[in-house]
């Protein structure tokens, strides 16, 4: 009964919302043909079609891509390079992210990865010329910092699928094409230069802000024609400075140790302040990035007659970050008996009561020098191969790549004092003023960067951290193989004017692992495995000057290069627990596709009808590694486990149909049917499993009864049936306007889920602590009493799905068909609102659906004449659930508010004399210096009001770059 409803309401939304938005399109499109009185024949005169005047800049690449977007037959989204190597923005992340429907994730403020229609990149897939391409994240989703923006001449975005592409994604396929030398007819030479700074400055000293972009690019052809070759090279030197402060917890601070339990309550923030809550922890520092990137391509065009045509293309790039960060944190709550609040300041947040400003004693901060490096190499490697075998027009295409990235994370801690001990502790008193929405003030009493009274070691005042600084070493491999054969015969039936058959046939392993160790200070006691060693001052001459954290408050911390002082002053104990276990896994996957596409061409009510009616098979064998851990870690052995493996095997139908019905020469309906998939992550799918029965605890804190969690190798796809309908009207090639709308149906999402009911026994773990395990409490259900073999075993399952539904509007106007006056002025723009029902059961907020934001924005306003260019662009994307790195080398999920970033460019290219083809340049980046700022989750004490309370925020600061740019041809 219940499905049955469930049906009614996803039928009855997707007719509501295609009724609304077919009125919608017809009301906009009349108005603005009104607007402009701009009758069919006006706007598809042949004049405009042969005119020779050459379009350059901003309209030569929003041209290109209006003619991508109006000839395609599946709904897609397009930006292209406005010259040879200029793409509109820095990054291909930034340019994608201006699209409709789409929007960027900042990551230490870079604009990385991308969310398509409110769905993450877990949705997406992107293609290189065409082939599927590895990560060199943690799983699927592509970071577009790893293809250099000078290397790309277009970026497709298909929004509903085309059966004739593989490997597609469920909430789009962003697809990145290079050159083609053989397009051209000339040689061209362009040459790129660009130096750029930071307006925060060093907030790290000795780390410049100032950075530095080059390009080349050589594009030629040979024998009569039949040979071309394009080669480019891209060189990225990217500092990033960031200013970061974090709130770990907030809640009540409870009552202050009594000295006799008969004594009444006294809460620790004064009489009356019971129920008031405060920051229980809180971290600031200063981070300073720096980023190299080079990349190298080279492309080669053979054309020996017009039966056969071989692009091979070959990419290879070296991503190198330095992240180096220094700062301070500490705990500030009852768990440390000797803290005291005084001078207490009570304001409101949400309708509950906060500690606002305070005066803190018995604080011990913990000051953090921390040097993240990381190394990305990818290469990349496909030849296509077009031939003519009788009638039918084939193409055999094949590539490899591959993606190693290598990380070494480390920090270390240093404390006020030698001896934080329950016998001597040194305590400093810091006075607060929490500033939401702001770097809160924090003004210690003691200098935290004076060498003489600052020592390495964990200083912190219950008994430490259990080590004296930590490193671990994430390393990441991902191999893809591809392999495909297509052909396409001419037919005339029933409208349908080509058919295309194809197979393909993609292998995949990617793994994942990470060496970890504890860092102790030299003299510390091995024979008690205790990582505490001898507190020790710093050497002069390892020093560096001091990092201020005047943007809170704290003043100077006391600062050194890890480099160094690691080998001089630690000794690395290899951590070998459970959590470092559980990071070990392998995925491999075969997928074989078999495709077949009839292209329609033909009349319908005296209109065009285009489009086409395709199907897939996608065949997929899966098999997932990861340890079984059999012994967990205690003070004296490391935790063991045997690796396994399962595998899966399945078969997913993929019908897609996609119609285009010609108004007039101008105006087109779209309407797209279509069933997408997107595999399970790879985390998700690792073959790591652990289970214990544990040792009951003091007084029976711990029931010894069997409970695990791990990852599930049996995993199948998120699986989607979409709808998709919208109207274009294009008055000339730079003028569009265009309504749409989408309902995708999740057949499937996948979450954690908790089998309450696993038989233990059944699935080989071995009770390794040798406690005698009692039953679950919810499986005494059983009528004849529980097995003491039954649990609760939580692992990631295919569940109940949902729906993903928006409405997208989007437009670009040349100023003269306003106002002749207004020519050269032109405005771009998208706005866009989705809705969803899906509840992901994330640990942040189980309501919310990761990567997706509700409204999306953006809009750019430019002039060009004469050479002379300028634009200036806005983007909105509201509060969503994001991804990035947590504690341990881990990843987590954490609500990012919304983003808002404001950029700029003005460039003016020589027209004659002896510098023509020059052209200067002047961009700005993050130019109303947005911050970023997430909220805790949705569990950890929220307001009266059911608002949370927040997390991080952070500053990047604006980036500045000029240069110079010539090209040759």
């Amino acid at each position: 009964m219940m499905k049955s409803v469930t049906r009614r309401g996803h039928s009855a939304s997707i007719k509501a919302v295609l009724m609304g938005t077919a009125a919608c399109a017809v009301a906009l499109g009349g108005l603005v043909t009104a607007a402009y009185a701009q009758d069919t024949a006006a706007a598809a005169a042949p004049a405009e079609d042969t005119t020779t005047i050459v379009v350059t800049g901003i309209r030569k690449g929003l041209q290109d891509s209006l003619a991508i977007k109006k000839r395609n037959t599946s709904i897609v989204e397009a930006v292209s390079a406005e010259d040879i190597g200029k793409l509109p923005d820095a990054s291909i992340a930034e340019s994608l992210a201006r699209l409709p429907g789409l929007a960027a994730q900042r990551v230490g403020g870079r604009s990385q990865t991308i969310s398509i229609r409110g769905l993450s990149g877990d949705f997406s897939t992107t293609l290189l010329n065409g082939r599927m391409q590895v990560s060199s994240g943690d799983n699927r989703a592509a970071e577009f910092d790893q293809y250099p923006s000078e290397m790309v001449s277009s970026a497709i975005v298909y929004k509903t699928p085309d059966a004739g592409i593989t490997g597609q994604g469920l909430s789009g396929t962003v697809v990145l094409n290079t050159v083609r030398p053989l397009d051209y007819n000339k040689r061209v030479i362009s040459v790129n230069l660009r130096g750029s700074v930071n307006t925060n400055g060093e907030v790290v000293p000795g780390y410049s802000p100032n950075g530095n972009r080059i390009s080349l690019a050589y594009i030629d052809q040979f024998f009569d024609g039949k040979l071309g070759v394009a080669l480019s090279y891209a060189h990225l030197d990217d500092p990033s400075e960031l200013e970061h402060s974090k709130s770990w917890w907030w809640d009540k601070q409870g009552n202050l140790p009594k000295a006799n339990p008969t004594d009444p309550d006294v809460p620790r923030l004064g009489a009356g302040n019971a129920d008031v809550f405060g920051l229980h922890g809180v971290e600031i520092w200063s981070t300073a990035r720096r980023q190299t990137r080079d990349g190298y391509m080279a492309v080669f065009d053979f054309k020996p007659s017009e039966n056969f045509r071989s692009v091979n293309d070959f990419y290879y790039s070296v991503f190198d970050q330095n992240e180096v960060t220094h700062g301070a944190q500490w705990y500030q709550t009852q768990w440390t008996d000797d803290i005291r609040f005084s001078n207490v300041v009570v304001s409101d947040h949400g309708g509950t009561p906060v500690v606002q400003k305070a005066t803190i004693s018995g604080i011990a901060p913990i000051i953090r020098n921390d040097n993240n490096l990381r190394r990305d190499e990818m290469f990349a490697f496909g030849s296509n191969n077009r031939f003519n075998i009788g009638a039918w027009r084939s193409v055999i295409d094949f590539g490899y790549s591959r993606s190693v990235r290598k990380e070494s994370i480390a920090e270390t801690y240093a404390g006020y004092g030698t001896n934080p001990t329950p016998v001597s502790r040194t305590f400093d008193t810091i006075d607060e003023n929490i500033a939401f929405g702001d770097f809160p003030q924090l003004h210690p009493g003691f200098d935290y960067a004076d060498a003489d009274n600052v020592y390495l070691g964990d200083a912190a005042p219950w008994g430490g951290w259990g080590h004296d600084g930590a490193i671990r070493t994430p390393k990441v491999t991902d191999q893809l193989a591809t392999a495909r054969f297509s052909g396409v015969h001419d037919i005339d039936w029933a409208g349908f004017k080509s058919v295309e058959l194809g197979v393909d046939y993609s292998h995949r392993t990617k793994n994942k692992g990470v060496q970890e160790w504890d860092l102790c200070l030299k003299g510390w006691d091995q024979a008690a495995n205790n990582c505490h060693g001898t507190r020790v001052a710093v050497d002069a001459a390892d020093l560096q000057a001091p990092t201020n954290l005047d943007f809170a408050g704290f003043g100077g911390v006391l600062s050194y290069d890890l480099g160094d002082v690691i080998n001089k002053y630690y000794d690395k104990k290899p951590l070998l627990n459970d959590d470092n276990l559980n990071k070990y896994w392998q995925v491999d996957e075969e997928l074989v596709t078999l495709f077949a596409k009839f292209n329609i061409d033909t009349t319908m009510g005296g209109h065009g009808l285009r489009g086409n009616l395709g199907l897939q098979y996608v065949s997929a064998k899966q098999t997932a590694g990861g340890y079984d851990i059999y012994q967990h870690s205690t003070a004296t052995t490391p935790s063991l486990g045997n690796w396994v493996e399962g595998t899966e095997k399945y078969g997913d139908f993929l019908p897609s149909l996609n119609l285009i019905y010609d108004i007039d020469d101008s105006s087109v309906f779209r309407f797209a049917l279509s069933r997408a998939m997107a595999r399970p992550r790879m985390d998700d799918m690792r073959g790591t499993r652990n289970a214990s029965v544990p040792l009951p605890g003091s007084g029976g804190t711990y029931e010894p009864h069997w409970s695990g969690s791990g990852g599930n190798p049996n995993l199948k796809p998120w699986i989607a049936d979409g709808v998709d309908f919208s109207y274009e009207r294009y008055f000339n090639k730079t003028s569009y306007i265009g309504v749409a709308t989408f309902q995708k149906v999740l057949r499937t999402y996948i979450r954690n889920v908790t089998d309450d009911y696993f038989d233990f026994d059944a699935n080989g773990f071995v009770n390794y602590t040798g406690a005698t395990p009692i039953a679950w409490p919810k499986s005494l259900t059983y009528e004849n009493g529980a097995p003491a073999n039954i649990g609760p075993f939580t692992q990631p399952q295919n569940g109940h799905g949902g729906n993903v539904s928006g409405l997208e509007l989007s437009g670009a106007i040349d100023g003269q068909l306003i106002w002749d006056k207004l020519d050269g002025f032109g405005l771009i723009g998208s706005v866009s609102r989705g809705w969803t029902n899906i509840q992901s059961g994330s640990d942040v907020d189980p309501s919310k659906l990761p990567g997706f934001s509700g409204d999306v924005a953006n809009v750019t306003g430019y002039y060009e004449h004469g050479g002379f260019s300028a634009r200036l662009s806005y983007r909105y994307r509201s509060a969503f659930l994001g991804e990035a790195y947590a504690l341990y080398a881990n990843r987590a999920v954490t609500r990012i508010l919304a983003d808002k970033q404001v950029d700029a460019q003005v460039s003016y290219q020589m027209q004659d004399g002896p510098l023509k083809g020059v052209t200067f340049l002047l961009q700005g980046y993050n130019l109303a210096n947005s911050n970023y700022q997430t909220q805790l989750k949705v569990g950890e004490n929220r307001a009266a009001d059911g608002s949370s309370y927040p997390e991080n925020y952070e500053e990047y600061g604006q980036t500045i770059l000029f240069g110079v740019s010539y090209k040759f041809q």
